[in-house]
């Protein structure tokens, strides 16, 4: 009795009565075409090896799928519309490692799972390594064993070379088979400098004008606030009443206008965005990129969350970028349950140590059409990627960025943690909507930015200078011509743990703005004819009005307070009292309006404690601009996992049931023909029938296709000789 198979007439497949998929001549020489360091062409592949006329060979993957697993293979790869092998190794049924060593058996290669390790010797330019990486072969010199050739074939190219058997190379050179992973990491430390150099100047080099690496810029910017602000103070506590009532006066009209902004914000009504539908096996590739520094505490956490993401994991492209001095997390990372979708990429400690200078060095790396950033102690809702996906898919391709909602999932802790909950409430559920329904520029969020691949590689990406590199890519997407849009899947975030850690955190925010505007007000005629008024208003309403309200407000209670200590209550204590009420009450009203759409209204109580959080906001931009002068690229790190977290549960929903029920099928249809009391036509109409009854019941079909087939071959052994 023949064994089963399910490879006839499926496309890109290998197995038996397939006799076209095998990988043509000229094929291999586009994908691995030799060049040498002389950049010299190729010599042409040697003719095959004279031979006795057989079959093609059988699939890679039927090498290393148990006969069991092979029908749910089938039915996950259909499913996904990823090939078999691609969808054996997201099932975890089989390894990239055993891939490479089946691969390097079935064409007479060498396999060399770690080729850094091995004192290779690459033939080629260091400065070339990005179109080496994505050619993913180049000539190699062995420490004993002279030249020969690295290949690292993704999935569907390591099928179509097993499809072809036994080889030579070009040049008849040996054959060395490694993981893309592997490949990958040799790509890395061969051409360190040209990495780094590429990640941290790219933007400096090619837009200097929007790269916050100028050090004396930001200099200039901090001691311009430090100015304003002594003016200010100036004016208020030792000034004549008419100086006072100016200065007081020039407050209240910005304080006016940030109010108002608000206010017209919480009038706006959300409207989602479009989704058009796509089918699992249209679904694009999504990269997810996880900068981690210090965070051993939140990986299991954030490992389970991704875990859960409703989306096929074969196309799922997780990019973990650590720092080569932090070996707890890369511990932490590999103590957990494996993943095949989780590559880990540590990045040397040079240039800037920020998190946007470690996502642009991950960015070469990332294979996915779409791209999202996600923070340590996020936990995002297990459908953001998909919608996201759909609404890319129904809109046109200037829809550069999508935005997810923040939320704070510990929002019961301290007083701070509560008003972390209501700003983020206000930002991403009232201001950031509003700007993008109207059209207008939006300042990102520090995660769970959904980007077009194409939009982050006009705009060169992140600045690794720049300490909010969020908000300043959002102005730099508006510049270049890209919308920004917002969906409604949230993503959950732990607030920061304490005093300290919010001061920090808070400092941070606040220096980066003033980064950012540094840089967007450098060319102010430019900026104005890129972004419109429109721009200029969202400008104000976020960077701006935020920061200058915090220090602004501060510097405020201290004049005053000097003011009433030196001459008694100053003249214009009622003027100013008025600006300090419409403040207070438009940012009640504005992050009211925030927890209302949250649906957390047992917040509101705590609202009142407002001016005392606004000191602390003070204090923290105060901080931001002593850091902006001494140390403006210095990242303050904030510590997470230490509170309540979400989703620490490991696990998460099965790929999907019914591939399993697949699997019993067909255990069950063997053993009773094996047993000699069904023949194979009794087993045959039995999986009719099945089939009939799941299709009344509304079952998936592809499960339906799969099934059929199998009971077609099923009754094809009832007429074999």
């Amino acid at each position: 009795m023949p064994p089963y198979s399910l490879t006839q007439g499926r496309p890109g497949g290998a197995g038996r009565g397939d006799r076209t998929a095998g990988m043509r001549l000229e094929d291999y020489r586009a994908r691995f075409a030799v060049r040498p360091a002389a950049r010299q062409p190729a010599a042409p592949l040697p003719a095959e090896r004279p031979g006795p006329t057989r079959d093609p060979w059988p699939r890679l993957v039927d090498d290393l799928v148990a006969p069991l697993h092979r029908l749910r293979v089938d039915y996950v790869a259909g499913l996904w519309g990823v090939t078999p092998l691609e969808a054996a190794l997201a099932l975890g049924l089989t390894t990239r490692e055993g891939v490479a060593a089946a691969l390097a058996a079935r064409i007479g290669a060498t396999v060399l799972p770690s080729p850094r390790e091995q004192g290779l010797a690459v033939a080629a330019d260091p400065a070339s390594w990005r179109e080496v990486l994505v050619r993913g072969m180049v000539g190699v010199v062995r420490p004993a064993g002279g030249r020969a050739l690295l290949v690292a074939p993704e999935p569907e190219e390591a099928e179509r070379l097993a499809a072809r058997g036994r080889f030579l190379s070009p040049d008849g050179l040996p054959l060395l088979v490694t993981t893309p992973e592997a490949f990958a990491r040799l790509m890395r430390s061969w051409a360190e400098d040209a990495w780094v150099a590429g990640a941290v100047s790219t933007l400096a080099t090619r837009a200097p004008h929007r790269s916050a690496s100028d050090r004396a810029r930001m200099r200039r910017a901090a001691g311009t606030v430090v100015a304003m602000l002594a003016a200010l103070f100036a004016a208020l506590a030792f000034g004549p009443a008419w100086l006072a009532l100016l200065a007081g006066g020039m407050v209240g009209l910005f304080v006016a206008c940030w109010v108002l902004i608000r206010a017209g914000s919480a009038m706006v009504r959300p409207q989602p965005l479009p989704r058009a539908p796509v089918a699992e096996a249209d679904l694009p590739r999504y990269t997810i990129l996880c900068a981690l520094y210090r965070e051993a505490p939140a990986v299991p956490g954030l490992l389970a969350a991704l875990r859960r993401l409703d989306y096929p994991r074969a196309r799922l492209d997780i990019q973990l970028v650590l720092e080569a001095d932090d070996p707890e997390t890369l511990a932490a990372i590999r103590a957990a349950p494996p993943d095949p979708a989780v590559n880990i990429i540590v990045v040397p400690p040079r240039g800037p140590r920020t998190k946007p200078k470690a996502l642009m060095m991950a960015l070469p790396f990332a294979r996915g059409d779409l791209v999202v950033v996600y923070d340590a102690e996020d936990r995002p809702g297990p459908g953001q990627l998909r919608e996201a996906a759909e609404t890319f898919a129904a809109a046109d391709n200037r829809l550069g960025c999508l935005q997810a909602p923040l939320a704070i999932a510990d929002s019961r802790g301290s007083i701070l943690s509560r008003f972390f909950a209501a700003e983020y409430a206000a930002l991403f559920l009232v201001l950031l909507p509003a700007m993008a329904r109207c059209g207008w520029p939006v300042p990102l969020g520090g995660t769970s930015n959904h980007f077009r691949r194409p939009a982050l590689d006009e705009s060169l990406g992140w600045d690794p200078y720049n300490v909010t590199e969020d908000a300043d890519l959002g102005f730099r997407l508006a510049r270049d011509g890209w919308r920004i849009g917002t969906i409604a899947t949230p993503t959950l975030e732990e607030a920061p743990p304490g005093f300290g850690a919010w001061l920090r955190q808070r400092s941070r925010w606040f220096k980066g703005w003033m980064q950012t505007l540094s840089v967007l007000l450098h060319r102010p005629a430019g900026l104005a004819r890129e972004l419109g008024w429109p721009g200029l208003v969202v400008l104000a309403a976020t960077l701006a009005g935020s920061l200058g309200s915090a220090l602004v407000h501060l510097t405020c209670l201290a004049g005053f307070a000097v003011a009433w200590l030196v001459g008694g209550p100053p003249s214009w204590m009622g003027p100013g009292g008025a600006v300090f009420l419409v403040g207070y009450g438009g940012s009640m009203a504005y992050k009211a309006a925030g927890l209302l759409r949250a649906g957390r209204p047992g917040l509101l109580p705590w609202l009142p404690l407002l001016p005392l959080v606004w000191i602390a906001m003070g204090l923290a931009a105060l901080k931001a601009v002593g850091d902006l002068w001494h140390r403006p690229f210095h990242w303050e790190k904030t510590p997470h996992g230490i509170g309540p977290c979400v989703g620490e549960a490991a696990g998460g929903p099965a790929v999907d049931a019914l591939p399993q029920a697949l699997e019993r099928i067909v255990a069950l249809s063997e053993a009773a023909m094996a047993s000699g009391r069904h023949s194979p036509r009794e087993v045959a109409a039995a999986l009719r029938r099945q089939c009939l009854h799941w299709g009344r019941k509304g079952t998936a079909s592809a499960l339906l296709a799969v099934v059929e087939a199998y009971g077609r071959e099923v009754e094809a052994r009832d007429r074999s000789p």
